[in-house]
C-alpha cells in the first residue's frame, strides 16, 4: 500500500520539528535536520501555490525569515520554531484550497501600503487601538509608532518598511475593535503565565 504525499507531509513535520527540539546540542545533526525540516515547509507552501511574498502576506511572519527557514540554512530560535510551526502547521491542515489563498493573497496585496502620518493614525483609529496596543501586537515601540504616524520619524528602509507593513497588516486584516481586544487579553493571559 502506498501512502499520498498529502498524508505523509503533516508526519515528516511533526516528526522533524520535534526531532530539532530533541537535537538542540548536536549542531551537526541539527543542520541535517534543518535542511529536512525546510524542504517540508517549501513542499507545504507549492502545495497551497502560494509564493514566499504570499505567505508572507497571510501570515505575518517577515519574508526573509520565511526564506530563511525553507532554505534550511537557518538556525531558529524556540520562538521562531513556535511561529513556523503554527503558520506552516495551519497551512498543511487547513481546508482551504489554493484558489482560496491565493485569492485572499490577491485581495491583501491590491491595498497600497499606507504613508506615514495621518492615514497611519486613521488606520489604527479605524481599529478602535491605541498606539500601546497596537506596540503590544506588533512588537514595534510605541515611540516609533507614534513618530510614524506624527511623519516625524527618520529610519532606514528596512525600519519604514516594518512600519509601513505593521499598519497596512491592521488595515487589510479584517478584525473587529473586540477582536484586537481578545487577542490582547490572551497575549496578557501568555505573558503572566496563567
Amino acid at each position: 500500500m502506498r501512502l499520498k504525499i498529502a498524508k505523509i507531509l503533516p508526519l515528516a513535520f511533526a516528526d522533524t520539528l520535534r526531532r530539532i527540539c530533541a537535537e538542540r546540542n548536536d549542531p551537526e545533526h541539527l543542520s541535517t535536520l534543518y535542511l529536512r525540516f525546510g524542504s517540508i515547509l517549501k513542499q507545504i507552501r507549492e502545495k497551497r501555490g502560494l509564493t514566499i511574498q504570499g505567505l508572507c502576506v497571510l501570515s505575518g511572519v517577515r519574508e526573509d525569515t520565511l526564506e530563511a527557514a525553507e532554505s534550511g540554512r537557518f538556525e531558529m530560535t524556540d520562538e521562531e520554531a513556535k511561529d513556523l510551526r503554527n503558520v506552516y502547521w495551519t497551512l498543511e491542515t487547513d481546508q482551504a484550497s489554493a484558489a482560496d489563498y491565493k485569492r485572499i493573497v490577491d485581495q491583501r496585496l491590491s491595498k497600497p501600503y499606507p504613508n506615514f502620518g495621518s492615514s497611519m493614525t486613521q488606520i489604527r483609529e479605524e481599529k478602535q487601538v491605541s498606539v500601546e496596543e497596537l506596540s503590544r501586537i506588533s512588537g514595534m515601540p510605541e515611540d516609533i509608532l507614534r513618530a510614524a504616524e506624527s511623519g516625524t520619524v527618520e529610519m532606514t528602509d528596512g525600519d519604514s518598511r516594518d512600519v509601513q507593513r505593521v499598519y497596512w497588516s491592521l488595515s487589510a486584516l479584517e478584525g473587529t475593535p473586540a477582536d484586537y481586544r481578545r487577542l490582547l487579553a490572551a497575549m496578557a493571559t501568555q505573558a503572566s503565565g496563567d
